[in-house]
């Protein structure tokens, strides 16, 4: 009797076991202690929490932020205006959708604690009926306990195995929930911002940006190619200069030639008259000491020989002379002629050169004061761009704060 009535009981928990199990589609269950069930509970409450966190990475909607682009100072202020608008309807529609996954995922755990309730009031039942039909089988049980033991641990170890296998059955359908809600979420929010107008005019304002960036290139590299063209003319001046310099260096030269030459010229006539008054002074006093000797023959035919030598050696004497004077008078006019018009080249040319140095020279400040324009107004465009990097990098930190902010409370409401 004790027998039939413990097998009929076996088989009421059997069966009761069975139903329950077909209701929350987990096989195997009712082999779990209620210990493991509070530990699984914990567990999932601690997944709960940490769930929002793991699976908000960076390309999910969640971690969405502002792009950093490049704005005017003229459209900064209704740009982050608009961008403050459209991040509030996003975390207001971000608040609900959330509160409505978080109170889906609570009613599954309740629906799991009280499944875990049952199976505890159970397993106290069946502890009951065991302990009133195990009296009258200890004698049987003592002959057994020897096969018992090896088919217990088997038990034992079937049971962690079916414990193991549980765990990962929950894990991957929380999961799989989790990651239905988030396609859904995540398409229902790409759906409204495909649609919505904001988009087009976020749209129109980056085309606006990038359009006057191309512009902005493109007259940096007009600039560049300019300074290239000034920079290649500058060079070309200064050979220019340099060629000049050489030039004016070689008239200078060949001046001072000329100069020397009619130097060279007048001391050789200087040299020339005194030679000839020298002669004549040694002739008067050759006359002389030949008028001493010769007193005693005749004066009269001794003047005329002498007046006739002296007439010979005068006429002789002026037609070198004369010669002389003429030889020396045409060149001098020639040299003289050479170096006026020398001259007055060497003094045209350099007033042309000066004025061609003058010129460069205006060219060459008027390029430098150019080139200081120039990189003014680049260092001014690039102070500009990097305030306005500023700007945005300090909307992106402050944004990201607010996220972190209203993520702690979303945790700190769950908690």
């Amino acid at each position: 009797m004790h027998q039939e009535t413990i097998k009929t009981s076996h088989e009421n928990i059997s069966m009761s076991t069975n139903s329950l199990n077909q209701n929350t589609k987990f096989d195997n269950q009712s082999f779990i202690s209620s210990r493991k069930i509070e530990n699984i509970t914990k567990e999932q409450q601690h997944r709960r929490t940490t769930i929002y966190l793991s699976n908000v990475h960076p390309k999910s909607a969640d971690y969405f932020q502002p792009t950093s682009t490049i704005i005017s100072s003229s459209s900064t202020r209704p740009s982050t205006i608009h961008v403050n608008e459209l991040h509030k309807t996003e975390d207001d529609n971000g608040k609900i959708e959330l509160t409505t996954l978080n109170n889906h995922f609570e009613n599954y755990l309740n629906q799991i604690k009280i499944l875990a309730n049952r199976n505890i009031n159970l397993r106290h039942e069946i502890a009951n009926i065991l302990q009133t039909y195990m009296n009258p089988m200890e004698e049987g049980k003592q002959n057994d306990n020897k096969n018992t033991c090896s088919l217990e641990i088997e038990f034992n170890n079937l049971r962690q195995q079916l414990n193991h296998e549980l765990r990962k059955l929950i894990k991957i359908q929380t999961r799989l929930q989790r990651a239905d809600y988030d396609k859904k979420y995540y398409k229902n929010k790409v759906r409204l911002f495909s649609k919505s107008d904001q988009y087009q005019i976020i749209q129109q304002q980056l085309d606006a940006y990038v359009y006057e960036l191309n512009l902005l290139k493109e007259q940096y590299e007009k600039q560049e190619q300019n300074l290239i063209s000034y920079k290649r003319q500058y060079n070309e001046y200064i050979m220019k200069l340099i060629e000049y310099t050489n030039e004016y260096n070689k008239i200078i030269y060949e001046r001072i030639q000329s100069e020397n030459s009619l130097h060279t010229l007048n001391e050789q006539l200087l040299f020339e008259r005194e030679y000839n008054k020298k002669c004549q002074q040694e002739f008067e006093q050759f006359e002389k000491i030949q008028y001493d000797i010769n007193n005693e023959f005749n004066k009269t035919e001794f003047k005329k020989i002498l007046e006739k030598i002296r007439q010979d050696f005068q006429n002789y004497n002026e037609i070198q002379l004369s010669e002389l004077e003429l030889y020396y008078k045409t060149k001098l006019d020639l040299i003289q002629i050479n170096f006026r018009e020398n001259k007055n080249e060497y003094e045209y040319e350099n007033e042309n050169h000066s004025e061609e140095i003058k010129q460069l020279k205006e060219q060459n400040q008027s390029l430098q004061n150019k080139l200081k324009q120039l990189e003014n107004e680049f260092h001014h465009i690039d102070e500009q761009y990097q305030q306005q990097y500023d700007l945005s990098y300090d909307e992106y930190y402050h944004l990201d704060i607010q996220i972190s902010e209203l993520e702690s409370l979303i945790l700190h409401s769950q908690t």
